[in-house]
């Protein structure tokens, strides 16, 4: 199996976007735990929830196999609850 370039930046614009999606998600954990706003908990984690959903749309229209978007979904939901376990 070939990988062309167009893939490999596909490939790595997903990985970024990961990334992005946990480092915000940190960030508002951190926030809201110096807050201590338990409706902005709510509210942030239902926009989170939704914006997973839009990312999830996006990638299955970019043509992503299905197998490779739920490997990258698992690998950056484990990554986020041991980052926050260990800073928070």
């Amino acid at each position: 199996m070939e990988i062309s370039n167009e893939n490999i930046l596909l490939y790595i614009n997903m990985v970024l976007g990961s990334i992005a999606m946990v480092m915000v998600a940190l960030g508002i954990m951190r926030y809201f735990s110096l807050v201590y706003d338990s409706q902005g908990y709510g509210l942030t984690f239902l926009g989170f929830v939704f914006l997973s959903n839009y990312v999830f749309f996006l990638e299955k229209k970019a043509g992503i196999d299905n197998k490779i978007i739920w490997i990258k979904s698992i690998i950056t939901a484990v990554t986020f609850g041991i980052l926050a376990y260990i800073l928070y």
